[in-house]
């Protein structure tokens, strides 16, 4: 049989070390049947269940902790001298060489499953190492990917298959099958995303949908970090200061979200969430002139951040590239159970442009990359992703509907994404043509061009809203067509109101919103 104990040793300990290689559903993937021995089956067992329960980092006590709830477990690793295998492994890996081990390690386990299933593998590897061709055969394999041997053997079968099977394997089904389902599922909101600020804005595109992408773009100093970092917290807060009613009330949901900033600092984010808690301008944070009940405001909304702390994490990265988004996004969302991610914005970037070195990639080849990994990303780990990119300088001067002609870098970054949408001030000459219809509203100064709704019937429409930059509110007023007439039967109603609490939970939020009104 083939086996290399070094190999596997190697694999296992780099595990341990760095166990977020297995959030790397791309490049790296395990089963158990990888492993030789029931005892290296029970470590790998261990490694697993603990990153995937939380624990980011992993010690040999935690593994010994983990396989003691097991006797059979329990068993094989005292009778393999677990403590001191684990501690040889740990110490002798080099998780640097993580790739160059589990490259080896998965093409071995391919050619011993292929000898298993009969196939002759004496063409890649030769384990009688006495044989003629011993050293040619084992040195060639050293250069073989498992596409490599893959496609060898394809190769041989594919006369065999052009001639035998079909062409194509299809599934059909009658229009009947799972209707019902999809009927109850509909009728009871399943299809309905958590709402996030802007109730026309919500209804068009459904709230915030689980497996979808949204790219929202704009301008610089429109609002597209503000706009982001406020839906975050709609999304992770359920409390939020009323300034009309000078109450806090249940505005928000309680939901696990992930938000990606590159520009921005820590501390610009984290007062910008302040802001949009209390309802008061940011500015009064920067400049300290705080009155008694603004402090208090403040201060407990310092309290309403840290009684969520789970909820919502931040990320900061620079300069963004593929492989990175994917690792980060697919180890904060499995480790702390987050459904909502909202990336500042996506941009070329040194870093994005070196990972595709030597491949020839244009500028806007590389951002759709990195688009196309959000959606991946978004089906993948059923996902609800925002993010943002820059406009042109035909953004300016588009009097229509503005599109993904719009875009900067990739007008390409569209097909990828489920919803598309353009968000810019209103111009002089847009609010003359609507001063009739902003008699009855505050007059805009946020206009979102909506050109693509997978989801819905409304596109190529513009949604006029007022957004409070200082204090990241907004408020949908009135949507209307290109031509710029309101639409008069569009159904208006409040924001969308998906309700996710249990019970349990939604008395804890009833009653630390009172004791807040208390302490006010």
């Amino acid at each position: 049989m083939i086996i290399d104990k070094r190999c596997v040793q190697q694999v296992l300990g780099s595990l341990v070390k760095r166990p977020q290689y297995l959030s790397e559903v791309d490049k790296y993937s395990f089963i158990l049947t990888d492993f030789p021995s029931r005892f290296e089956k029970y470590i790998y067992t261990a490694i697993n269940g603990l990153y995937k329960n939380g624990a980011p980092k992993i010690q040999i006590i935690d593994i010994e902790n983990y396989l003691n709830a097991d006797p059979s477990a329990k068993d094989s690793f005292k009778q393999n001298n677990g403590i001191e295998y684990l501690q040889d492994i740990v110490e002798l890996s080099e998780a640097e060489n993580f790739d160059y081990y589990y490259n080896r390690f998965k093409k071995l386990n391919l050619l011993k499953d292929l000898e298993k299933g009969g196939f002759d593998i004496s063409e890649f590897y030769e384990s009688n190492l006495a044989a003629a061709n011993a050293q040619e055969v084992n040195e060639a394999f050293e250069n073989l990917t498992i596409r490599d041997i893959v496609d060898s053997l394809r190769g041989k079968l594919v006369g065999f298959e052009s001639k035998y099977t079909e062409k194509e394997s299809n599934e059909i089904r009658t229009a009947f099958d799972g209707l019902e389902d999809v009927f109850e599922n509909s009728s009871a909101g399943m299809d309905i995303g958590m709402p996030i600020q802007g109730h026309i804005f919500n209804m068009i595109i459904g709230g915030a949908r689980l497996g979808t992408l949204t790219v929202r773009s704009s301008a610089s100093g429109v609002g597209k970090t503000r706009t982001a970092v406020a839906d975050a917290c709609r999304l992770a807060y359920p409390v939020c200061y009323n300034q009309v009613r000078g109450e806090w009330e249940q505005i928000g949901s309680s939901e696990k979200v992930m938000l990606i900033i590159t520009e921005q600092s820590f501390a610009e984010i984290q007062r910008m969430i302040l802001a949009y808690l209390t309802g008061l301008n940011e500015s009064k944070l920067r400049y300290g002139n705080l009155s008694e009940q603004e402090n208090i405001l403040f201060k407990q909304a310092i309290q309403i951040v840290k009684n969520y702390e789970e909820n919502l994490i931040i990320l900061r990265t620079p300069e963004p590239t593929v492989s990175g988004i994917k690792a980060s996004v697919r180890e904060n969302c499995i480790l702390h159970n987050i459904s909502y991610v909202f990336m500042d914005y996506i941009f070329v970037n040194p870093s994005l442009l070196r990972e595709f070195q030597g491949f020839n990639i244009r500028n806007d080849e590389a951002l759709l990359f990195l688009t196309t990994a959000l959606k991946d990303l978004s089906g993948e780990l059923d996902l609800c992703i925002f993010t943002s990119t820059q406009v042109n300088a035909k953004a300016d001067s588009d009097k229509d509907i503005r599109n993904e002609s719009v875009i900067a870098g990739s007008r390409a970054i569209v097909n990828k994404c489920d919803n598309g949408a353009v968000l810019s001030r209103p111009s002089k000459e847009d609010l003359e043509i609507i001063s009739d219809i902003t008699k009855s509203y505050q007059e805009p100064n946020m206009v979102t061009d909506i050109y693509k709704n997978r989801s819905g019937e409304y596109t190529n429409v513009r949604v006029w809203s007022y957004f409070d930059l200082g204090a990241l509110r907004k408020q949908d007023l009135f949507v209307t067509n290109s031509k710029l007439e309101v639409i008069e039967d569009f159904y208006e109603q409040p924001d969308i109101q998906v309700v996710n609490f249990e019970d349990e939970e939604g008395n804890e939020v009833r009653n630390f919103i009172r004791g807040l009104n208390k302490n006010d």
